[in-house]
C-alpha cells in the first residue's frame, strides 16, 4: 500500500496535520511555494506520480482519491481505464458532483467510521410528537433526488429480473453504481432500511425470515 499526502507542510495552517500522518505511515510530500501561475502544483504532482505507480507496480488494484476538486475527474477516469477500483472521499455539500460521478465509490468524509464531526450549536432536546412518529410515517418531500434515485433503482432491477420483491443489498448496491456519492448517513438515517421505510410511498419492506426483501409500492398485486 503507498500512501501520499501532499501540501506545502511548512505552512502552519498544514503543519499541525503532519505529526499525525506521520504516526500513520503517510508518505508527506513537501510542496514548496509557488508562483501563482503554478497554484494546480499539488495536483499535477499526485495525479502524475499516481499514473507512474499504477505502470510501476501492476499489483495495486484500488485508487483512493481524497478531495473534492472536479480536476481530479481526468485522474479518476485514467485510473479506471487502467483497471483499479477508484474509491473517492470528500466532504458532503463541497465535493464536484463530476468528481463522484468519476469514481466507482465515494463516500462522505463525515460518514467515515471514527470521524467526528463538531457542531456549532448545542443539541436540542427533540419535540415528544416528533419523537414518537415512526421513521416510515415521513412524508416525501417533493424534488426529492434521494427518493427518486430509490425509484429508478427499484424499477430497473424489477424490469432486469421481473421479480415483485428483491433483496435490499441488491438495491443499495446499484443506487452506489448510479450514484455513488449516495450515502443513507449523509442523508441523516442510521441505517439503509431507515432509509427505505422513510419512503413508504415508493417502497415496501418484507424483514421476515431475517432477509430483507423490497418492492415498489405500485407493484402490489
Amino acid at each position: 500500500m503507498l500512501t501520499r499526502a501532499y501540501a506545502d507542510w511548512s505552512s502552519p495552517v498544514n503543519a499541525v496535520y503532519r505529526s499525525q500522518l506521520v504516526a500513520r505511515a503517510v508518505d508527506l510530500v513537501q510542496l514548496f511555494p509557488a508562483a501563482a501561475y503554478a497554484k494546480n502544483g499539488a495536483d499535477i504532482r499526485l495525479a502524475v506520480d499516481a499514473v507512474e505507480d499504477m505502470f510501476r507496480l501492476p499489483d495495486l488494484t484500488h485508487v483512493v482519491i481524497v478531495a473534492g476538486d472536479s480536476d481530479y475527474v481526468p485522474l479518476a477516469q485514467r485510473c479506471k481505464r487502467l483497471g483499479r477500483f477508484v474509491v473517492g472521499v470528500g466532504v458532503a455539500g463541497s465535493t464536484a458532483k463530476s468528481l463522484a460521478a468519476a469514481c466507482d465509490q465515494f463516500d462522505a468524509y463525515d460518514a467515515l467510521p471514527g470521524v467526528s464531526v463538531p457542531t456549532d450549536k448545542p443539541q436540542q432536546k427533540p419535540d415528544a410528537s416528533a419523537s414518537d412518529a415512526p421513521v416510515r410515517q415521513r412524508r416525501r418531500a417533493p424534488n426529492d433526488p434521494a427518493a427518486d434515485l430509490l425509484e429508478r433503482a427499484l424499477r430497473l432491477e424489477h424490469e432486469r429480473t421481473d421479480a415483485d420483491w428483491m433483496h435490499s443489498s441488491v438495491i443499495k448496491n446499484l443506487i452506489k453504481r448510479m450514484d455513488p456519492s449516495f450515502s443513507e448517513k449523509g442523508l441523516g438515517y442510521k441505517s439503509f432500511s431507515d432509509f427505505i421505510n422513510a419512503h413508504p410511498s415508493i417502497v415496501e419492506m418484507n424483514e421476515s425470515d431475517n432477509i430483507r426483501l423490497v418492492r415498489l409500492v405500485s407493484d402490489k398485486r
